[in-house]
């Protein structure tokens, strides 16, 4: 019986990409199909565009037999929430996630599939090379901080193309996170892992869906799923400028008492109010990350409404 590859992808008003995609990972994909069987897994973020009509395209003029689904929602739930229900619903013994730019590569699916049957269970591309990118120093650099501050150890300049075995994905299903952060995840599992380099190309249709802000989101959201640093930062500050506040509180007290004289001493106070109304409002900001997500994953929203589906 053959074993099956499931394909995930991930989509926002890619209708000009759909096809392309498709028809780049079957030529990849062609020379296994005596070996495995595949399934695409499409899940749209209620694209505004012709995409979900594309996918349904797709289904009917299918002619590789390649089981094709499409999972469009009723509202834009974000990548990660997507790529999660991806892989709920995928039936493979292995998934390999792919964004539908082909930003990465998808001759590296080859060497996805060599390393699988090699036994190793999560294979992900390195980004040795990526043309365009005005994030790159940033990226570079985040990711490194996040190393460190982080007790997981993340695989430095890896992105979202990866294959993972079922084993694996079957643990991920297990979380149940209102706010998943799935390359942390996925890392932070185990398994026998291995990376392999690669150079990122321009997108070949349209504009990346990921601004600053975007970034900025997965940023938090990385540092909040994976680390318990900032809060230690927060109670250290915090207690240090008690201490601080403590010693000239007792100072100005004492000087008082031996000169007799109450200097207004506006600018000094000033300064201190204003520093620790900085420092709360920071600190609060963060204790507010750590509690709203305490708050959501109580609440345990139903994150995955499918307004269209193709099966």
């Amino acid at each position: 019986m053959y074993k099956k590859i499931s394909v995930c992808i991930p989509v926002l008003n890619e209708a000009d990409n759909i096809e392309i995609v498709y028809n780049e990972i079957c030529k990849i994909i062609n020379q296994y199909k005596n070996r495995y069987k595949f399934e695409f897994i499409f899940t749209d973020n209620n694209s505004s565009d012709e995409t979900f009509e594309k996918i349904k395209i797709l289904k009917k003029k299918d002619d590789l037999n390649i089981d094709i689904k499409g999972f469009q929602f009723s509202k834009n739930i974000g990548k990660e929430k997507s790529l999660y229900y991806a892989f709920s619903q995928a039936s493979g013994d292995a998934i390999i996630q792919i964004d539908a730019d082909l930003e990465d590569p998808p001759n590296l699916i080859n060497d996805f599939i060599i390393k699988w049957e090699e036994g190793y269970k999560i294979v992900y591309g390195i980004r040795k090379k990526r043309k365009n990118d005005s994030f790159k120093f940033f990226r570079f650099l985040f990711y490194r901080i996040l190393n460190i501050i982080s007790d997981d150890n993340f695989p430095l300049d890896a992105g979202d193309f990866r294959l993972c075995d079922r084993e694996v994905i079957r643990e991920i299903l297990k979380i149940n996170d209102e706010d998943p952060y799935l390359r942390g995840l996925i890392s932070s599992i185990g398994f026998k892992h291995i990376g392999i380099e690669h150079d990122r190309n321009y997108r070949i249709n349209n504009k990346s869906k990921f601004n600053f802000f975007s970034y900025f989101g997965n940023a938090i959201n990385a540092v909040v799923n994976h680390s318990i640093i900032p809060l230690r930062v927060a109670t250290f500050i915090g207690f240090t400028v008690f201490i601080i506040c403590m010693i000239l509180t007792i100072f100005y007290f004492i000087s008082y008492l031996v000169s007799g004289n109450d200097e207004p001493g506006f600018t000094t106070q000033t300064i201190l109010i204003l520093a620790g109304i900085s420092i709360n409002s920071l600190f609060l900001g963060i204790l507010g990350e750590y509690v709203g997500r305490i708050t959501r994953q109580i609440k345990k929203n139903d994150i995955f409404v499918i307004k269209n589906k193709i099966i």
